[in-house]
């Protein structure tokens, strides 16, 4: 299947992604299988971000099950490319049911 956008990925999230993989090389194929999406099919797939211009998107993965860990993207999105702009990894704790956050700027 040919992809129909091109992707780009803000340079401070490449290197937010990079430490998290360093930390769990899982996240590259979550993240790599995420970004597959965006760039082939026809609608956005995601929750658009109320109150956005241009439009952003959430879009996220559970993985790492039984106790999961979460890969979220916000991206805006047009005919002609997806634009990854922040990307955050949520490790879910199974002991005390709290969840630790690191945000990519």
């Amino acid at each position: 299947m040919k992809p129909l956008r091109k992707l780009r990925v803000a340079p401070a999230t490449k290197e937010y992604l990079k430490e998290e993989e360093e930390r769990d090389p899982l996240v590259r194929k979550v993240f790599d299988g995420l970004t597959w999406r965006l760039i082939h099919e026809q609608s956005p797939p995601g929750y658009p971000l109320p109150g956005t211009h241009p439009t952003r998107y959430l879009i996220r993965k559970a993985y790492r099950l039984p106790v999961p860990r979460l890969l979220r993207l916000v991206y805006q999105m047009n005919e002609k490319e997806v634009f990854i702009e922040l990307a955050q990894v949520v490790d879910f704790t199974q002991k005390s049911g709290t969840k630790t956050t690191r945000l990519s700027p």
